[in-house]
């Protein structure tokens, strides 16, 4: 009976722990920037940062918020998200470039994207994230 209670406590112990470690295992990096324009999105541990033209929000994150942004980054396709700015149009300040930097689950994952023309997917998290801030 003693050994039961011991390995019990062992394998809670190690449950929690990779639990912990996996939830702590994301980080965002986002900057879309021209001359007149700046916004970044920063989430490491569970500090989120948005940046809206030099208005700075940063909170602490909750278990459940981050939680629901694990998630959202788990429904994420990477291998259907391509770098989608056109040299071109940043040339001529048509397009606003953004570089989007994620790490999770040992994975990194970096883009260049148009920032007013984000994949649905990185919208739709990047909409959570200020939602979450607010």
């Amino acid at each position: 009976m003693k050994t039961f209670i011991y390995l019990f406590i062992v394998l809670t112990t190690l449950y929690s722990s990779c639990n912990n470690q996996n939830s702590k295992n994301l980080e965002i990096n986002y900057k879309a920037q021209t001359r007149g324009f700046n916004y970044e999105i920063h989430l490491k541990n569970d500090t989120l940062q948005i940046n809206n033209d030099n208005i700075i929000k940063k909170i602490k994150l909750h278990k459940t918020q981050h939680s629901q942004i694990t998630n959202l980054v788990n429904l994420i396709d990477f291998k259907e998200i391509k770098n989608n700015i056109s040299t071109d149009e940043f040339a001529v300040d048509r397009a606003i470039k953004g570089k989007f930097k994620l790490k999770f689950n040992n994975q990194v994952y970096e883009y260049e994207l148009d920032h007013h023309n984000l994949p649905k997917s990185i919208q739709q998290l990047f909409t959570t994230l200020e939602q979450t801030i607010k």
